[in-house]
Order: C-alpha cells, then sequence, then structure tokens
C-alpha cells in the first residue's frame, strides 16, 4: 500500500523523533545503564530497523540525521558519524532492496557486522592512531563491551521498533 505525502510526513517524523530519544539515551549520562563501563550504542540499530526496507535515500537522510546527533555531542570526532551511519544505512538498504529479505536475522546480522565495524573503525582512526597509551587493553575492556552490549540490545529494539514500522507503513498484521 502506497502512503500519501501526509503519512510519509508523519511516519518520517516519528523515525526522527524515535532518532533524537534514542540519541538521549545514548549520550546522556545516567539515562541507561552502563555496564562495566560498556555503553549501547542505541543510534546503530536503531537507524539499521529504520533503514531496512525504505528508499536508500531516505535510508541514507536517517542515517545522517542519527550521525549528525551523535556527532554534536562529540569533540573529538566531528563528521565520522555523520558519513559512516549514512553509508551504512545506505548499503544495508540498498542489500535489502536488491538482493534480501526483511526479516529478524538479517537486521540483527546487518547490525552486528555494522556495529562491529564503527567500533573498529573508531578505535583504529581516534586510538590507535594517536598513539594512547594502552590502545589494545581499551580495544578489549570498552569497545567490545560495547559491541556485545550494542548486539544484545538489538533483539529488544527489534521488538519495539518493528511493530511501530509496520503500524506507521500500514502493514497488515501477520498471524
Amino acid at each position: 500500500m502506497e502512503l500519501t505525502k501526509k503519512e510519509k510526513t508523519i511516519k518520517y517524523c516519528v523515525y526522527c523523533a524515535f532518532i533524537a530519544l534514542f540519541s538521549l539515551l545514548q549520550n546522556v549520562g545516567g539515562l541507561w545503564f552502563e555496564i562495566g563501563g560498556a555503553r549501547c550504542f542505541f543510534l546503530i540499530p536503531v537507524c539499521v530497523i529504520f533503514s531496512i526496507d525504505e528508499d536508500e535515500k531516505i535510508s541514507a537522510f536517517l542515517g545522517l540525521f542519527a550521525g549528525f546527533l551523535w556527532d554534536a555531542v562529540s569533540a573529538q570526532h566531528m563528521g565520522f558519524n555523520c558519513i559512516y551511519l549514512m553509508l551504512a544505512c545506505y548499503i544495508s538498504s540498498a542489500l535489502v532492496t536488491f538482493i534480501f529479505r526483511d526479516t529478524f536475522r538479517i537486521e540483527f546480522i546487518s547490525t552486528g557486522v555494522i556495529t562491529f565495524i564503527y567500533v573498529l573503525l573508531y578505535w583504529l582512526f581516534f586510538v590507535l592512531r594517536k598513539g594512547v597509551e594502552g590502545s589494545a587493553f581499551s580495544f578489549l575492556s570498552f569497545y567490545l563491551p560495547c559491541f556485545v552490549y550494542t548486539l544484545l540490545m538489538t533483539p529488544l529494539l527489534y521488538a519495539v521498533l518493528t511493530p511501530l514500522k509496520r503500524k506507521l507503513n500500514k502493514e497488515p498484521k501477520e498471524d
């Protein structure tokens, strides 16, 4: 079923509101649990869940918006999150459009791969390259647990966001 312009506007405004909400949960200390110092990178699974099964251009804009919100609170790596999330959402949307079907497994694997690449690239560019002492230990003690925490939160986010996504897309209920 094709959505009207008004319905699409409402849908994307709701998506952006949820992205902003999860940005607050992720970036404001004390709003969400830190387990052993590891934080959940909410914006990655939220963007992937919203972006998959959307047009590639819309997916890229959702990733750009989420990356902008993430970069807005970061002093060290301006633009990295914008570019990374935009490309990740675009590629995951294109893969689902042309090769795969939108299923939980695909979203979980996409989130896992995108999160691991994010953690690895961030660590390489902003920790290891600057020669920070104990960078290998920081990867094992912070970045890897953040990856695992984010991956473990993905099914919960999927369970919350997918019904919302289906309702906004006016998809029939699956039995």
